[in-house]
């Protein structure tokens, strides 16, 4: 399957660039600062980069007692009634407009205007097709404020557990199954304080789908961290990891270019891997038989050997030092399912049939929505639940049309 659609709704974009705010405020706070002199230094800098946007002191600290209270929801701008609807542009054009700057994302907005209007379209003009873009968040520099923050540039450690984890990506062992190879990829995550590893597995394709899958199990064991620390690679950059981290209530970092030695802990663990566990496989009899079989061996020999060895540079075992500060651990909520906050959102347009399109799969939705724009929450690597929002409010499930059913009904 394709990655997951990189345009983010402008919601979410506000609500990325609010939850950087509340990030810097968080930092001044834990280095001792007032929490309204925090806001007051937050509200002297433009937001989310030199040609953003002020906020007032004022503002900031409602996001920040929002925040406290009810999450990254609180984040997210209220919806209004009519939004997503264009007062100029009809459903039917504002729709075409959105295929073809989606089918070629590559042309400038203004070129293709041109284009559509020597072919003869009837259109508004393009100050209006540029606000409409802007709203659905397609738009260029929509696009651009989702940038990541910059990582570290020198040597460091973390100050405590679960303050910063570190993510990345290996080539693992190509196995023999059913007499035909298959390439396998490791996705290891490690705590840069104790040297711990929250999760590893391997997986089939150095993907999105992996890196979401590693993260959820690492939360589920080790609870949340502060900070994420990834390389600029596809699955860790991309809108829909940033928002799945925002709603974890997780900083994401990125290394600069030029710089992958900032990550020099993740790719030592991922040598000791190599050396210390892919190098057993060769051992008669300890070939893994397949993918199940070789994460399972790793998983033991994390457990067994590498979380119980003491480390070189911190002189303890990475249990031994986790385990310290056991207590100060941060939890998802009681009762809170991780499983919606992976969600991939999308915006779409019911059409009159009562249908809407996900790639080359249709479904059906309420017929009272027909004609309106409406949010589709869903785990885009299985789509077995198809969640139908509107105005923020969950409406029910998208079911796939049944075109042979349909078929009949409509012949009788």
């Amino acid at each position: 399957m394709s990655q997951p659609n990189k345009n983010q709704p402008p919601q979410n974009l506000h609500a990325l660039t609010r939850f950087k705010v509340l990030n810097f405020v968080e930092d001044l706070f834990r280095a001792g600062h007032r929490l309204s002199d925090a806001f007051r230094q937050a509200a002297l800098r433009p937001w989310p980069e030199d040609d953003g946007d002020f906020y007032a002191p004022r503002t900031i600290e409602d996001w920040w007692y929002g925040y406290k209270k009810d999450g990254f929801a609180a984040l997210l701008d209220s919806p209004r009634r009519d939004a997503g609807a264009s007062r100029v542009l009809d459903d039917a054009t504002a729709a075409w407009i959105i295929e073809k700057v989606t089918q070629y994302p590559a042309i400038a907005v203004k070129v293709l205007y041109r284009q559509w209007i020597k072919e003869g379209q009837r259109l508004p003009s393009i100050s209006v097709v540029y606000r409409f873009l802007l709203r659905q968040g397609l738009d260029r520099k929509s696009l651009r404020a989702g940038h990541l923050e910059t990582g570290p540039t020198k040597m460091f450690e973390a100050p405590a557990v679960n303050d910063l984890w570190m993510v990345d990506f290996a080539q693992g062992p190509t196995l023999s199954v059913d007499g035909k190879s298959v390439q396998t990829h490791l996705c290891v995550l490690i705590d840069d304080h104790s040297r711990l590893i929250p999760f590893a597995a391997y997986y089939p394709h150095a993907k999105t789908e992996a890196f979401h899958h590693c993260l959820k199990e690492a939360v589920l064991r080790r609870g949340l961290p502060r900070k994420l620390y990834t390389d600029n690679g596809k699955p860790f950059v991309n809108g829909h990891s940033r928002l799945v981290c925002a709603q974890l209530g997780i900083r994401l970092l990125h290394a600069r270019p030029y710089h992958s030695w900032s990550k020099g802990k993740c790719e030592r663990l991922i040598l000791s891997i190599q050396q210390g566990f892919e190098s057993l496989l060769q051992l008669k009899d300890n070939a893994a038989r397949d993918l199940a079989d070789l994460n399972a061996k790793l998983s033991a020999w994390i457990q067994t050997d590498y979380h119980q060895r003491q480390h070189s540079s911190t002189g303890v075992s990475p249990q031994a030092r986790y385990q310290a500060a056991a207590g100060q651990l941060r939890y998802p909520e009681p009762g809170v399912d991780l499983e919606p906050l992976f969600y991939l959102r999308l915006d779409r347009t019911v059409r009159k049939s009562g249908v809407v399109r996900l790639g080359s799969i249709f479904y059906e939705v309420p017929l009272h929505l027909r004609g309106l724009r409406v949010q589709l929450r869903f785990d885009p690597w299985k789509r077995t639940r198809v969640e139908v929002w509107q105005h923020g409010k969950f409406v029910s499930l998208a079911r796939p049309v049944r075109l042979h059913l349909n078929f009949q009904t409509s012949a009788h």
